[in-house]
């Protein structure tokens, strides 16, 4: 096969033409390749020639200069294409090269060597997009393909949007479907061509899996002359992690499980996706190692000890199958539980995006208003009325107990978080004490013990009846009972944790709350809660200024209309009175962020005493996060602190190191099988939208920038947990992350302050998120999208055209151009009300058009 060097990548039309004969994997269309300067010599001759060549098909007049596609710089979408242009017409062939050369014009002097490329337009187009032939973020070698399989051939390349799919570079194709087969072999074909090089290839395929090639170019931003990689290690690593994964065997299938990052207890939200050592032992132990299930089965759920957490690499993930199990009523069959497993796994393949809202949206796990509706998905699936009626039977059951006992429930967990302050004072005095390291090691032990007991079971009961009243209050209004404006009321009415702690903070900033009561109530939280390199509020030093804008607890909606609830209950056959219920409504979310925020107290504390036996051993907190619990549990009593320092700065480095290799893994949000390492498609989540508001304001992306004043913008988070919560004392406008789920802590938060939010974006949306400046947030029609600001907006100003003294012409509205800049922040672009042709202004979309002396414009362009 004929090699091209890199060297003489040349323009798009070149490149095509060098290439047409030498691949077999795929097609390039029929080609004209037309001079500037032959066209402005010869129009009538060129035009006629395109007709002839082309015989009446449809044509694209394409771009091909060489300030484009080159080794150093792409200008990717900088210069016009025309799609659909009749070649059968001369009039329509003239006038798409004419814009396309005007397009030129506009920064070159001259245009007269450059080409216009022709190509017969492609038709039974099934699915299109382009593929970059690596990594470039993550130096990795894979293949990332963004593609749209709505039929259009340039809703990629214009920007309109796509889907997203990674495939690993030593993938055999005969594991990928069809058209992935076609397009990965024809895509390696032109690697082998043109050696040396990341390649931006843009592709379509038609309903025979067909590859058709409509461009070739350079990678712009990866290319190094001589960067030739060599992948082998990383092939060895991906390789050494599926084999991890293989090995975990789901005792529910007997198959390999099936995980995703963010399903039920969320480690990406909580921990994050990459997390240190000890952040993973301390979220296992305290949580997902058994609490999770154990304190959800005295509520009548199944009950199932096996851990739910599992590390693929150095990513946390959450065992779905598992996750559905212990969500179905203990007291259905065995037999319908597997069915139930079964239908659950289905409905969350068939929508992955699904995987961070599987109690919302894939299982039926408590009673609502919706669920008799929504349940008769069931019947699509096989099962009969009998079996679908056993089932909302049963969470039914489960519901309306969870209501009757709430009282009962929170006085047995409030007797067990009795038991764990008592344990926490006595670990509180061995922190300020001059004990030795094995004593503080018992210590620890003994609370974390006592956490996973008498705290986090309670939590995570807590946590299912905030859950099963979230329920409720969301689908009032999804049922009709109540107007979204309505239910998101009463959520902001009812008061938490976080309601007093930003009334204390507000104390606390008028100087009528000294900092040792703050500090005595707040003190322990953590901007990362299992981080021990994260400081406590108590260490910080909070500089006592408000900046909130303190907006009242909102009554009206407290004492909302108790008729349309008594309807509800009636018609869903709840006999339960409506004040009684909406008891259990408010005191559901409450007891959510009251057990949460106690238990955090002990987990701080954990970590302090951690902290404690560093500062004995000389070991720095950096090289604590890279321990263990097994690791505190392996002191001994002889220990020494030599010995220990010696030790504990060994596994450090082992980890350290270890950690920095699994970093450079590309792994999936979900995994089904060993092939989700090598077909990794990047999911459009869904976000959890708080709010019915519509705001736009200034991006604030917060982890990068720590210090960021965050008053009235937008926040950004990867993820956050209780130790975020003095944002919510600055009065942002809105808050955005990551990871999260609808009935998380930050969900809670901002409903409650009435803040818009945008909770669990996933990978896609946040990284488009992090590249704004300034953004349009609209809860109700769950839209995120770039905001126009005054310095972006495309603004344009019909003149008025006068003479000076001297004859020449003038803008008479010049001296008006800072009255401008004083009422809208920026000046507008002019143009003149004489413009011939003024149908050209609208080629590019004008946010904003002031016309001064009217009728100027054609009553069409307004």
């Amino acid at each position: 096969m004929e090699k091209i060097t890199g060297n003489i990548i040349s323009t798009k039309a070149n490149t095509l033409y060098a290439m047409k004969n030498l691949i077999k994997k795929a097609r390039i269309e029929k080609m004209y390749i037309l001079k500037v300067e032959d066209f402005w010599r010869d129009k009538e001759r060129v035009c006629q020639e395109i007709r002839e060549r082309f015989e009446g098909s449809r044509i694209v007049v394409r771009s091909s200069s060489t300030q484009e596609d080159s080794l150093k710089y792409s200008n990717a979408g900088h210069y016009k294409s025309i799609l659909d242009v009749d070649s059968a017409s001369l009039e329509e062939i003239q006038d798409s090269v004419e814009q396309v050369i005007a397009s030129y014009q506009e920064d070159m002097e001259s245009v007269l060597g450059e080409q216009v490329l022709i190509q017969r337009q492609a038709t039974d187009v099934c699915l299109s997009g382009v593929i970059f032939t690596r990594d470039l973020k993550g130096d990795r070698p894979y293949y990332l393909v963004n593609y749209d399989d709505r039929g259009s051939t340039d809703s990629v390349t214009s920007g309109r949007g796509g889907k997203m799919l990674w495939i690993a570079k030593d993938i055999m194709p005969k594991k990928l479907p069809p058209h992935w087969k076609s397009l990965v072999q024809a895509v390696r074909e032109v690697e082998n061509i043109i050696e040396g090089i990341p390649l931006d290839i843009e592709f379509a395929i038609d309903s025979n899996n067909e590859i058709i090639l409509f461009q070739v170019r350079p990678l712009a931003a990866g290319y190094h002359e001589t960067d030739i990689k060599d992948d082998h290690a990383f092939f060895l690593l991906k390789k050494k992690v599926r084999e991890q994964y293989e090995r975990k065997v789901d005792i529910i299938t007997g198959r390999t499980m099936k995980l995703s990052d963010m399903a039920f207890w969320n480690p990406s939200e909580i921990i994050g996706t990459n997390p240190k050592t000890l952040d993973y032992s301390l979220y296992r132990e305290i949580i997902t190692h058994n609490a999770w299930n154990s304190g959800i089965n005295k509520l009548g759920y199944r009950k199932l000890d096996q851990d739910l957490m599992y590390q693929v690499g150095n990513k946390p993930y959450i065992n779905l199958n598992y996750s559905f199990y212990s969500l179905i009523p203990a007291s259905v069959s065995e037999g319908l539980a597997m069915r139930l497993v079964d239908f659950y796994q289905k409905r969350l393949e068939e929508d992955l995006s699904a995987h961070d809202k599987i109690e919302f949206e894939i299982a039926y796990s408590s009673y609502d208003f919706m669920t008799e509706k929504n349940s008769l998905k069931m019947l699509e699936y096989g099962f009969t009325e009998e079996e679908r009626r056993t089932l909302i039977d049963a969470v039914k059951e489960i519901t309306i107990d969870a209501v009757n006992n709430q009282d009962r429930l929170i006085k047995e967990d409030m007797e067990s978080l009795a038991v764990l302050d008592k344990c926490r004072d006595k670990m509180e005095q061995l922190r300020r004490s001059d004990a030795g390291i094995y004593e503080i090691a018992k210590g620890i032990l003994e609370l974390l013990n006592t956490l996973e007991t008498y705290g986090t079971p309670q939590f995570a009961r807590q946590a299912r009846i905030a859950f099963i009243a979230r329920s409720f209050i969301r689908t009032l209004s999804e049922a009709g009972y109540y107007s979204h404006e309505e239910t998101d009321g009463f959520m902001k009415s009812i008061s938490t944790v976080s309601s007093a702690f930003n009334d204390d903070f507000e104390q606390f900033s008028n100087n009528k709350m000294s900092s040792e009561e703050f500090y005595a109530k707040y003190g322990h939280l953590r901007s990362d809660t299992y981080d021990i390199r994260s400081e406590r509020y108590d260490a910080m030093n909070f500089r006592p200024v408000s900046a909130r804008n303190k907006t009242p607890k909102n009554s009206k909606y407290l004492d909302i209309d108790l008729a349309p609830l008594k309807k509800a209950l009636d018609d869903n056959g709840i006999d339960i009175p409506e004040k009684d219920f909406k008891k259990f409504l408010i005191k559901g979310i409450e007891q959510r962020e009251y057990f949460k925020f106690e238990f955090t107290k002990s987990l701080s504390l954990v970590l302090e005493l951690i902290r404690k036996i560093g500062n004995i051993a000389e070991v720095r907190v950096e090289d604590l996060s890279w321990l263990s619990v097994a690791d505190i549990r392996a002191i001994r009593k002889d220990v020494q602190s030599e010995a220990l320092k010696e030790k504990w700065l060994e596994l450090a480095y082992t980890r350290r190191k270890q950690y920095r290799e699994y970093r450079t893994l590309l792994l999936p949000e979900v995994i089904l099988s060993p092939l989700s390492f090598d077909i990794i498609p990047v999911y459009e989540a869904r976000p959890n939208f708080i709010t019915s508001k519509r705001i736009e304001g200034e991006v604030v992306m917060l982890e990068d920038d720590k210090d960021a004043d965050i008053t009235g913008r937008i926040v950004v988070l990867t993820k956050a947990d209780p130790g975020y919560e003095w944002i919510f004392t600055k009065n942002i406008k809105g808050f955005i992350t990551k990871y999260g789920g609808a009935a998380s802590h930050m969900a809670i938060r901002c409903a409650e302050f009435d803040i818009p939010a945008a909770i669990g974006c996933g990978e896609k949306i946040y990284n488009a998120v992090s590249k704004m400046d300034y953004l349009e947030l609209d809860c109700k029609n769950g839209e995120i999208k770039p905001g126009i600001q005054y310095n972006n907006l495309h603004a344009l100003i019909t003149q008025r055209e006068g003479v000076n003294a001297y004859g020449d012409p003038t803008d008479i509205l010049e001296s008006a151009y800072m009255r401008f800049y004083e009422l809208m922040g920026f000046i507008p672009k002019p143009v003149s009300n004489h413009n011939r042709n003024i149908e050209k202004l609208f080629d590019d979309k004008i946010d904003l058009l002031i016309v001064v002396g009217g009728g100027s414009l054609q009553p069409e362009c307004y």
